[in-house]
Formats: C-alpha cells, sequence, structure tokens
C-alpha cells in the first residue's frame, strides 16, 4: 500500500480493500489505517467495521445474473410490506431495511426505511407488524439464529412469508471469516419446520431458497 501515502486515511482504505479483493497481501497495513478511520476502526475483528467496509465492495461481489434470479423469485412480494434483514447495501424489493452496519444502510437505496440493529438481539418491531421477511446470504453469520427465527415468527402477519436464501457454494473465504454456522438443506429445512414454518425449498442455479408460510395449509 506503499501508492497510498499522502493520501487521507479513509481514501487509503478505500483503495486498499480494492487490493484485497484482488488477493493482495495488504490485510496488516489496513489494520493500521483503518484505527484512523471512524466507521472502520477495529477493522476486521470487530464485526460492525467489517461489515462496514464490506458495504463499499459489496456491488462487485455479487453477479448481475444472480440478483436477476433472487429479484425474479422475490417478485410475489412486492405489494406487501416487507422487512429486508441483514439487507445489506442492496434490497431486492421496498422494504424496511435492518441491518448492523450504517454504510451498508446508507448504500441501499430500496429501503423505505433504514433500521440499524442486530440480528443476535430482539427485532424492534411489533408483533404481526410485517407481510414478508427477506434474509439473503444472512442466517448463517447469525449465531442465535433459532432466537432470530423466533422473531421473524413474531413479527409477520398470520400469514406471513419469509423467504431465507443461500448461497449453494457457501460464502468465500474472506467473508467465511465471519460465518458461524453452516447446514445442510435438510438441516435448515428442519430447522425452519421446528420454529413453526411450513417450508418448500428448492435450487435455482447456485442458489437454495426457502419458502417459509406463518400459515398452515397454504
Amino acid at each position: 500500500m506503499n501508492t497510498h501515502q499522502g493520501k487521507d486515511p479513509e481514501t487509503q482504505f478505500l483503495e486498499g480493500l480494492i487490493e484485497l479483493q484482488y488477493e493482495q497481501d495488504v490485510v496488516k497495513d489496513l489494520e493500521q489505517v483503518a484505527k484512523k478511520v471512524p466507521w472502520a476502526k477495529g477493522w476486521p475483528q470487530d464485526t460492525k467495521a467489517f461489515w462496514n467496509a464490506e458495504a463499499f465492495m459489496w456491488g462487485h461481489k455479487i453477479d448481475k445474473e444472480v440478483r436477476t434470479v433472487i429479484a425474479d423469485e422475490l417478485k410475489e412480494l412486492e405489494k406487501g410490506n416487507n422487512l429486508d434483514l441483514g439487507c445489506g447495501s442492496y434490497s431486492y424489493l421496498p422494504s424496511v431495511g435492518f441491518d448492523l452496519s450504517p454504510k451498508m444502510l446508507d448504500f441501499n437505496e430500496n429501503c423505505v426505511k433504514k433500521v440499524i440493529g442486530n440480528l443476535e438481539e430482539a427485532l424492534p418491531f411489533k408483533t404481526g407488524e410485517f407481510d414478508s421477511v427477506t434474509a439473503i446470504f444472512a442466517l448463517n453469520y447469525v449465531q442465535n439464529y433459532l432466537s432470530l427465527l423466533k422473531e421473524i415468527f413474531r413479527v409477520l402477519e398470520e400469514k406471513g412469508i419469509f423467504m431465507m436464501i443461500l448461497s449453494v457454494k457457501g460464502v468465500n473465504t474472506w467473508q467465511g471469516q465471519k460465518e458461524v454456522n453452516h447446514f445442510s438443506v435438510e438441516g435448515w429445512n428442519q430447522i425452519l419446520a421446528q420454529s413453526g414454518f411450513t417450508v418448500k425449498s428448492y435450487q435455482k442455479q447456485e442458489l437454495w431458497f426457502f419458502n417459509c408460510h406463518k400459515g398452515k395449509g397454504y
């Protein structure tokens, strides 16, 4: 990162993130620069700082083709009041966006409301407040996933839909350092059913979709 000398710390950090994406060995240098950037202090160990940094690169990490597949599968939810958990910098339909990272939310232009919060804690929403809830590439980063699923069930209206999406191939090595659980499709089906949902899971391209209904016999 010697070429970044003379630039302000935030610029140095952002340019270093681009180098990191191309697998250059800049982590130790970035850790030092991050100490001088308010929203990046503690990177990469600090979870909020980690995802704040990821916000700047998020658009380059999900292929346009993959985004199209996800958007098509979520069309049925467009007319309702949707809560997008761990929304990151991009929501696939107008939603109340909920994320740990303020920087992620800053970049998300499809949120009707932005809420900073932790998925490891109780959700700050009313019982039955939402017609649907989406969690895209998020649940594998949640330690207390059973508590979160209970909260999702609570904030959904009586016949609400929870759509969870995960990658078939898993997460990349860099983001994998923050992954705290990894289950098979069968494992997730069982966990979701035990949480009270009626589940239909299916694969499209390299994605697993879990269409979960709160109501029975849909």
